[in-house]
């Protein structure tokens, strides 16, 4: 109930940020790309619960999902997970094109804001012993030569995607979130810059997110 409670803060807080940006579209997903990593294993997350599960190195880690605002929700999602101790900077993707489909990490979405001109490349990492391990790139925005993490990889497969991001009037405030039901899998190999590697396998997650109760959809 904490969690919750500093969530539904947090996300409170960033939606007055995120208040004056437009909505965007749903942008259609590109062709399925060739899967790099297995994902052939069955999608078990169900209920009204937002949670993740993987395994790292073959130790099962499972906890609370979500999905952030950012300056790019109107051609993406950025998803996070909690991680053991609730580290809120766990694990998590930047940047899957909205809507169904498979990806792999690198994913070029183009041009986005807040990367100077410069275009969107879908990343992703964990933490193992409390390091960061990337998927493609260190740098968040991908775009940088110089962050890129060569013999690394992540196949995210997007199986259902149903929402948009919403603004809405709650508490005297507008707020602007993203309100509907992701789910996905995910599966790969995730390195440092100096080399150090792990590998993720059996990855899912869920996530379900409603409007808070009383709050208005505005146009």
């Amino acid at each position: 109930m904490k969690k919750c409670f500093i969530n539904w803060f947090w996300l409170l807080s960033i939606g007055v940020v995120m208040a004056s940006c437009a909505d965007g579209e749903d942008l259609d997903p590109d062709d399925p790309q060739q899967l790099s990593n297995d994902l052939n294993f069955p999608f078990t997350l169900t209920g009204e619960e937002s949670q993740y599960e993987m395994e790292i190195d073959g130790v099962e880690v499972s906890n609370y999902a979500e999905i952030l605002n950012t300056l790019n929700v109107d051609k993406s999602i950025s998803v996070n997970f909690w991680g053991p101790s609730n580290d809120f900077n766990f694990g998590g993707f930047y940047w899957i094109p909205l809507g169904a489909g498979t990806y792999e990490a690198g994913h070029d979405l183009g041009p986005g804001n807040g990367t100077f001109g410069n275009n969107l490349f879908m990343t992703a990492f964990v933490k193992k012993g409390n390091v960061k391990h990337y998927a493609y790139s260190a740098h968040e925005y991908g775009f940088l030569e110089s962050e890129r993490i060569p013999g690394s990889s992540c196949t995210v497969k997007i199986n259902k995607f149903e929402g948009k991001q919403t603004r809405y009037s709650f508490m005297n405030g507008t707020f602007s979130l993203f309100i509907g039901t992701v789910e996905g899998q995910f599966a790969g190999t995730f390195k440092t810059k100096d080399g150090q590697e792990v590998k993720v396998t059996k990855g899912q997650f869920r996530i379900v997110q409603k409007l808070p109760p009383g709050a208005v959809p505005v146009d």
